[in-house]
């Protein structure tokens, strides 16, 4: 770790990333907004303020964006895709593909009413199909593409769907992790 001494009011920001494409993106968005937030695992926030241009308007945009704003079924809703999210990511999905957003979607709208997980895939495809305007057979297409895609890849859907249950289930406290 390096010691290094700023001067007073000066803070120096390092991005680290093997993409550029990231890089132009974040810096974009700092000189558009002037701010960032990051959300870290356990619910905090976390600031990256650009104080390139109108640094003193900027702390007025942080405020304005104050998480205890919020109500706490709007955060447990916010956690909750968080953790859906994280473990998808964990096991591999392209969250670009749709039958990604389908299966995300799914276990959204199951934990967040305390529904089960619909107990056939023909369920599960009717249901988000629906939501999202395509047909059984793409529906269920577009979801075998994402396993196929993941770490599961050698997993029957179902199989992979208890799987990715089972594990934000433990995430969320519902699991005893031993068990």
């Amino acid at each position: 770790m390096e010691n290094r001494e700023f001067k007073r009011g000066q803070v120096e920001m390092s991005v680290v990333c093997s993409d550029l494409s990231l890089l132009e993106s974040i810096n974009s968005l700092l000189r558009q907004k002037g701010v960032i937030v990051v959300e870290d695992e356990s619910g905090g926030l976390h600031y990256i303020v650009d104080g390139r241009h109108e640094r003193y308007k900027v702390p007025g945009r942080v405020t304005a964006i104050n998480p205890r704003k919020t109500s706490e079924k709007e955060r447990e809703k916010a956690y909750l895709e968080l953790c859906i999210k994280s473990v998808l990511r964990e096991y591999g999905f392209d969250m670009a593909l749709v039958g990604t957003v389908i299966i995300s979607r799914a276990f959204f709208a199951a934990f967040s009413s305390n529904l089960p997980i619909p107990t056939t895939m023909k369920s599960l495809y009717c249901e988000t199909g629906e939501e999202f305007g395509l047909s059984y057979e793409q529906s269920e297409r577009d979801v075998r593409y994402a396993i196929a895609k993941s770490s599961l890849k050698n997993m029957r859907s179902r199989a992979a769907m208890r799987c990715i249950q089972a594990r934000i289930e433990r995430r969320l406290g519902y699991l005893d992790p031993l068990n």
